[in-house]
């Protein structure tokens, strides 16, 4: 380094300060103290939020417990891609990234890993993970953000065949993005309704002039409005403002392909709005025993001069993921490991006798239109489950 050249502990603090309040992720907080020791001493380490308090009800049900009191807390999980910092010798059996979900909703100082395409959590972690995990040991790459609501409350959970319990659990949540001025919470209920809360609402409001009185599968925020999607491809849009609905045009699958209805998933994604659904029977694959199982996911993106849904054929260089909390969507080019064109998903149900997440997912090729069980394909099962070699030493750090 030229010895003219200024030092960044020269940095006015001032100018440290402000740069600091500008970045909303904690994760960028602690990149920037990372860079000296000065620094380090000038900012604190990003302070942990409290869950948001939601009122509780949803919205009204005739089969809520009369003597049930409580609240929702909105949690924040975060999808986080790590990879190491150093070249790995073997690249064929070792992972180059590896994908993992962090909840902070546990004590101080202590996170719980969960698996991202689904809400189980990492069991008996002791013999697979060092005893502390420093993110600042690796390249760590924020991917997205994904949103749960938790009853807090006097009385017992529901159980789950309970008529009450889709009073007290969301099945899909989205918020609003938080630069926006107003803040808002849409979630779907168990049983597929849609609710809204906004910064001053007393109480959740039902969005019950939906057409058809439809079941919702999923909700997502996507340029200054919410989309859901529900049967027979119904997707309306609601503005956060008017709570006014528009009704997107239902997308067609291929001529080739009758109609179908099965689980559908949005997507908001470099500025454009997709739209996943798949028709084929996850118990088929796995009672078969088959590991390949020629099937169909349609994806569509939204034209939302029109609005309608447009076929997308491929997905090019991306790779979509479509978890329990959320879905998202990387470059496989940047995060190298990750098949491009690809769709990966959890199959609803786990392998007989399996004690950690993963091996249930699939793994859907665009290309092929074929879907394989994920912990067949190591090399991009390793993605998940379990932690690459370079997580358990100390090999990561330059």
């Amino acid at each position: 380094m030229d010895s003219d050249s200024p030092l960044w502990s020269d940095l006015r603090s001032d100018l440290l300060l402000n740069i600091a309040n500008l970045l909303d992720s904690g994760m960028d907080r602690l990149c920037l103290r990372a860079v000296c020791h000065s620094w380090r001493s000038l900012l604190p380490p990003p302070s942990r939020r409290p869950p948001l308090r939601l009122p509780f009800p949803m919205g009204p049900s005739p089969h809520l417990n009369p003597e049930r009191r409580g609240y929702f807390n909105l949690v924040r999980y975060t999808v986080y891609c790590l990879q190491p910092l150093k070249k790995i010798s073997d690249t064929w059996k070792t992972p180059k990234c590896w994908l993992i979900m962090i909840d902070e909703t546990e004590e101080p100082g202590k996170v719980r890993l969960t698996d991202p395409l689904s809400r189980s959590h990492h069991m008996n972690l002791s013999t697979r993970l060092p005893t502390t995990l420093n993110l600042l040991d690796f390249r760590v790459s924020e991917i997205t953000k994904a949103y749960d609501l938790q009853f807090v409350g006097n009385c017992e959970m529901p159980e789950l065949d309970s008529p009450e319990f889709s009073s007290v659990h969301a099945r899909r949540v989205a918020v609003c993005s938080p630069e926006d001025a107003a803040f808002a919470v849409m979630v779907v209920h168990a049983d597929g309704e849609l609710s809204i809360w906004r910064t001053g609402d007393e109480k959740w409001i039902v969005i019950s002039d939906a057409p058809d009185d439809a079941s919702y599968n999923d909700v997502v925020y996507h340029n200054g409005k919410f989309y859901a999607v529900g049967e027979r491809s119904l997707t309306i849009s609601v503005d956060l403002l008017s709570l006014a609905i528009a009704v997107v045009t239902p997308a067609k699958p291929p001529a080739d392909c009758g109609p179908f209805d099965g689980p559908k998933r949005l997507l908001s994604s470099l500025g454009d709005l997709f739209l996943l659904e798949w028709d084929f029977d996850f118990s088929e694959m796995f009672l078969s025993g088959k590991d390949v199982l020629g099937t169909y996911i349609h994806v569509y993106k939204l034209n939302e001069g029109s609005p309608k849904w447009v076929p997308v054929k491929s997905l090019g260089n991306r790779t979509i993921f479509v978890g329990a909390h959320c879905s998202f969507s990387v470059s496989a080019q940047e995060f190298r490991g990750c098949k491009k064109d690809c769709i990966y998903f959890n199959g609803g149900c786990l392998l007989p006798g399996e004690d950690y997440p993963g091996r249930g997912a699939l793994v859907y090729d665009m290309e092929d239109c074929s879907a394989k069980f994920l912990c067949k394909v190591f090399s991009y099962s390793g993605l998940f489950w379990p932690p690459p070699s370079w997580v358990m030493t100390r090999d990561a750090m330059s």
